[in-house]
């Protein structure tokens, strides 16, 4: 990867925190994010400056270069790296395919992992990627704790297992992606799925779900373009940052 290519991958970062707070996926200073440098044993994480401004408010100069291991030369200048960088390096160190990781403090996904709220196929054509969340079995790592040790990342790992998307409860969440784009999409689609489910609780009544008629015809349309689709989101997302 070029400095150039790598430059561009900090600049996505810092959409990614912003689009992030926009949509309510991260609270004040709570959060972190992060993506592999391809070809390398490296990656680029949002580190703590002094006087976090909060991550809303994450510049170029807050996205770190540093291996795996938490050793980087750009660590310095009073910058930290967050109490959680073992969410990241566990799953860079577990799972090769995954080159960048979100975790966020959502509300309402906070509430649905507290309350034990499952999500159930009562939407198709509305959202398909929201739809696609329904039919998973979203796994929920059973601790509140900060995952500040290797131990506790390695935990977080087992119970994600191949999901792209995990709860922690009463904590937040972790979605992983092949890019940027895609992780940061996915915690927002989990939040979004998150607030309808709850709005739907709240309602008393009993949802209607999907016949598996409209599931089978409505999945084909997501399934093998979801990478497509979720660039097309961060791309409307990113835009509505430059307004």
């Amino acid at each position: 990867m070029t400095a150039a290519e790598v430059e561009e991958l900090r600049a996505q970062l810092v959409d990614c925190c912003r689009i992030l707070a926009m949509t309510g996926c991260v609270r004040e200073i709570t959060g972190n994010v992060s993506a592999r440098i391809p070809g390398t044993n490296e990656m680029l994480l949002r580190c703590r400056r002094p006087n976090d401004p909060g991550v809303e408010f994450t510049i170029l100069d807050d996205i770190r270069r540093l291996n795996i291991e938490g050793r980087g030369w750009e660590v310095i200048d009073g910058y930290e790296l967050p109490g959680e960088f073992a969410i990241h390096s566990e799953i860079y160190k577990a799972r090769p395919e995954v080159h960048a990781v979100v975790h966020g403090h959502p509300r309402a996904s906070l509430l649905c992992g507290i309350v034990g709220l499952p999500f159930r196929p009562v939407i198709g054509a509305y959202d398909p990627g929201m739809l696609d969340l329904a039919l998973q079995d979203v796994p929920v790592f059973p601790r509140a704790v900060l995952v500040r040790t290797p131990e506790l990342g390695q935990q977080l790992v087992a119970a994600m297992g191949s999901s792209k998307v995990c709860l922690l409860r009463g904590h937040g969440v972790v979605t992983v992606g092949a890019s940027v784009p895609e992780a940061t999409m996915r915690a927002v689609k989990l939040e979004a799925m998150s607030e309808l489910t709850l709005q739907i609780h709240e309602t008393g009544l009993e949802p209607m779900e999907l016949t598996e008629l409209d599931i089978a015809e409505t999945m084909p349309s997501w399934t093998p373009r979801e990478e497509t689709y979720l660039g097309w989101t961060w791309e409307f997302y990113r835009r509505k940052l430059e307004a």
